[in-house]
């Protein structure tokens, strides 16, 4: 199942979509993997809880489902329109194969810059008497998420301009 999946070298899978050389099997495999390493994490915004606090809690899902629903909508449309002023072709194989690859790309960097969002909030907080408020760290959560999202979405679409105008034009642009 594994055999000739890329993890990470999305790069060298871009140029093997441009020459059509990968099988539906493989592009399925790589969605196959994704779906299960990261499609599983879908936000709705529904809270059910008995606390005072509820309320705010839904405020912060629905802030949360619009931003993340937001940035969803805006960057596949992006990824269409960049395959679409290539060569129009394939969008989904691509975009299939692709997410395995590009994942495990913002997975590393998403580790990264969780620790450093972590440890400057976090120092940050030091000075105040009982931590952030709440809110703060309601908002620079979502935040952040939403800046990982654009993160997949850049990091797709440089590969995307591969697969539509080949190596050689990309490189140029």
């Amino acid at each position: 199942m594994f055999r000739g999946v890329y993890f990470f070298r999305s790069g060298e899978l871009s140029e093997k979509l441009s020459r059509g050389e990968v099988t539906d099997d493989l592009v399925f495999s790589h969605l196959l993997v994704y779906s299960i390493l990261f499609a599983s994490y879908i936000s709705i915004p529904v809270v059910v809880s008995c606390s005072a606090d509820s309320e705010l809690g839904f405020r912060y899902q629905a802030l949360s489902f619009i931003a993340f629903a937001g940035v969803q909508y805006w960057g596949m449309k992006w990824l269409y329109r960049t395959n679409s002023q290539g060569d129009g072709k394939d969008f989904f194989l691509r975009w299939a194969a692709l997410s395995l690859p590009v994942g495990v790309q913002v997975l590393i960097i998403s580790v990264v810059l969780g620790a450093v969002y972590g440890a400057v909030v976090g120092a940050s907080a030091v000075g105040w008497a009982n931590g952030f408020p709440a809110y703060v760290w309601e908002v620079t959560g979502i935040l952040y998420g939403a800046l990982i999202q654009v993160i997949y979405y850049r990091l797709m679409q440089a590969d995307l301009t591969i697969c539509s105008s080949g190596p050689q034009q990309a490189a140029s642009d």
